[in-house]
């Protein structure tokens, strides 16, 4: 099976160091401060248009934005060895293009300056610190 296909396809000899799957939790952290942010241009919407429906369009859209990433919140999954990040949707980055792995505010920012992926974000870590140091480690011993 392919990574694609929902499986993992893996050389021979390798192993996966860390199963990176998105948290829910901190989706809905990230959704809480979405919705928060929207609170602004609804109290400007309802000041300016007090008697219509217009002070409803920013938390609808948020909300729209919001369903859209909860859908395609499987979709981020990854698996990271000691050769390769294999992304769910069958991309694939070789750990010697890996520069640097940072935690960021919802997930992990991978660098590559050398390979066909520049950057690389893998979204809703549970553990950004865990997953950041692991692809640090493993991108150390490929290069």
């Amino acid at each position: 099976m392919t990574a694609s296909a929902g499986g993992l396809a893996l050389q021979e000899g390798e192993e996966v160091i860390f199963d990176h799957v998105p948290s829910l939790r901190s989706f809905q952290g990230t959704a809480l401060v979405a919705l928060g942010l929207t609170l602004l241009p609804v109290v400007a919407f309802a000041a300016a248009f007090p008697d219509s429906f217009w002070p409803a369009l920013p938390v609808f859209l948020t909300c729209l934005i919001l369903l859209q990433e909860r859908v395609r919140l499987g979709r981020h999954r990854a698996w990271i060895t000691r050769r390769r990040i294999i992304l769910q949707g069958g991309e694939e980055v070789a750990m010697s293009d890996v520069e640097q792995a940072r935690p960021r505010l919802h997930g992990v920012r991978v660098t590559c300056p050398r390979g066909p992926v520049r950057r690389l974000d893998l979204s809703y870590a549970p553990d950004r610190s865990a997953l950041a140091q692991a692809i640090n480690s493993a991108a150390k011993e490929a290069a």
